[in-house]
């Protein structure tokens, strides 16, 4: 995956911020977003992954939204 480029307006470190998680029967997820650290500034974009347990203990993942939010940190006007 791609990494995070910097913030456009103070050039601080941009990073994936957990907004909420939850569990279910089938599996775990988490809601995030994508800000600078520094200045607070934020994508308008919620953002998911989702993931569960296999039968031999490996992670299979369900839905993961980890590559859109870079791509439109890394892309936004």
């Amino acid at each position: 995956m791609e990494e995070l480029k910097n913030c456009p307006f103070c050039g601080g470190k941009a990073v994936f911020n957990t907004v909420s998680n939850s569990s279910a029967h089938h599996g775990v997820g988490f809601d995030f977003e994508i800000k600078c650290e520094d200045c607070g500034v934020k994508l308008p974009n919620r953002y998911k992954v989702e993931f569960s347990l296999t039968g031999s203990g490996g992670i299979n993942p369900l839905y993961d939204d980890r590559k859109r939010a870079v791509e439109e940190w890394n892309n936004r006007p």
